[in-house]
């Protein structure tokens, strides 16, 4: 029999060895990643797991979601739920209790969602998963077997397994190597730590220089206390410091899980750009990861069709490091169809407009 578990009524080993055993499952699964994202304002963890009362009520589902509540300019179109990673069933069970563990669950996201008046489910599944990364041959969407709506991208994927230093900076784009030569010429030295809370001040304050000059809302810092303490204690992060001298520029976070590592969050001053500490640090961590048997670094979501602006600028930054376009699975369920008509519609008059 199949039963359903809030993470709240759940060990935190239970959980986790669960996540470590799933093919399907990554660092988002993990406890610790959960308890980092239940930090941001207006965020409420619903996560949940499948257990098998008939097999030692073991836990043979994971699903991490949370409920974000509106800001004030959308209390009228209530809240949705997201959940990065997505539900992660274990493959190795058979196909029938695999199927029974997809009905539950999709029965437990309609309990939720109506419970908490939700309008949506957005899902995503980790490209660096082992049972998505080793995926041969056309495959459709996972999110499809539970009913969801693809809206699928692409990440650039860069393997370091079986290859050299020269191999892999040969490998890097012509801009890029330019770059990390001009970082060394101003003497920048980068270093790949385990980080602890000595960090988070300088972290932060970086952090809020940044979200300055994107015009971004920050993160609480009480997000990043989480990372520099529970998840990098759990040894799940990794971060790449660059200074000029005793002044550090920037700083980049890794997730680092089952020998596979996420260019994770970054922070860095205006000067960091001018010198080009970035590619120094990515590079640096792709060398250092490479001697520690990474199998691959994700850079994060690709944006190949863009010809200008941000995300151009951002994709080119993420392709230079060599790496190539790998599936990044996402799924949406809508439960309130005709809010959700109305708040796209919104959405649109916002971004063109029409409304100023």
């Amino acid at each position: 029999m199949l039963k359903v578990l809030s993470r709240q009524n759940c060990s935190k080993d239970l959980w986790n060895q669960a996540a470590d055993e799933i093919r399907d499952a990554w660092a988002w699964h993990r406890w610790e990643l959960l308890q980092a994202r239940g930090t941001w304002s207006g965020t409420y963890d619903q996560s949940f797991a499948v257990v098998d009362t008939d097999n030692k009520s073991k836990l043979i589902a994971l699903v991490p979601l949370v409920v974000i509540k509106p800001k004030a300019g959308k209390l009228l179109f209530g809240p949705y739920l997201e959940g990065t990673g997505g539900p992660a069933v274990n493959s190795e069970l058979p196909r029938r209790t695999q199927e029974n563990a997809r009905t539950v669950i999709t029965q437990q996201l309609e309990h939720i969602a109506k419970n908490t008046n939700s309008r949506r489910v957005d899902f995503s599944c980790p490209p660096l998963s082992p049972g998505i990364l080793h995926l041969s041959g056309p495959v459709p969407n996972p999110l499809c077997q539970f009913g969801c709506d693809d809206g699928s991208t692409q990440s650039w994927v860069l393997t370091l397994s079986n290859r050299s230093d020269e191999e892999l900076w040969k490998n890097l784009a012509h801009r890029c190597r330019k770059q990390v030569n001009k970082a060394r010429r101003n003497n920048l030295v980068a270093s790949l730590i385990t980080p602890n809370k000595s960090i988070l001040e300088t972290y932060y304050a970086l952090h809020l220089e940044t979200c300055r000059r994107n015009s971004i809302p920050p993160h609480p810092i009480e997000y990043f206390r989480t990372i520099f303490g529970v998840v990098a204690d759990a040894g799940l992060v990794k971060s790449c410091v660059i200074k000029s001298g005793s002044t550090v520029l920037a700083i980049h976070n890794f997730l680092v899980y089952k020998k596979n590592a996420l260019y994770w969050t970054t922070a860095g001053s205006d000067e960091a750009l001018k010198l080009c500490a970035n590619d120094l640090g990515v590079w640096h961590a792709i060398s250092e990861f490479a001697h520690a048997s990474v199998d691959h670094v994700e850079c994060g979501e690709a944006f190949p069709g863009r010809k200008e602006g941000k995300l151009k600028g951002l994709n080119d930054f993420k392709k230079s490091f060599g790496g190539e376009l790998h599936p990044y699975f996402r799924g949406r369920f809508i439960y309130r169809p005709i809010t959700e008509s109305f708040m796209n519609i919104a959405r649109h008059i916002r971004k063109s407009g029409a409304g100023s």
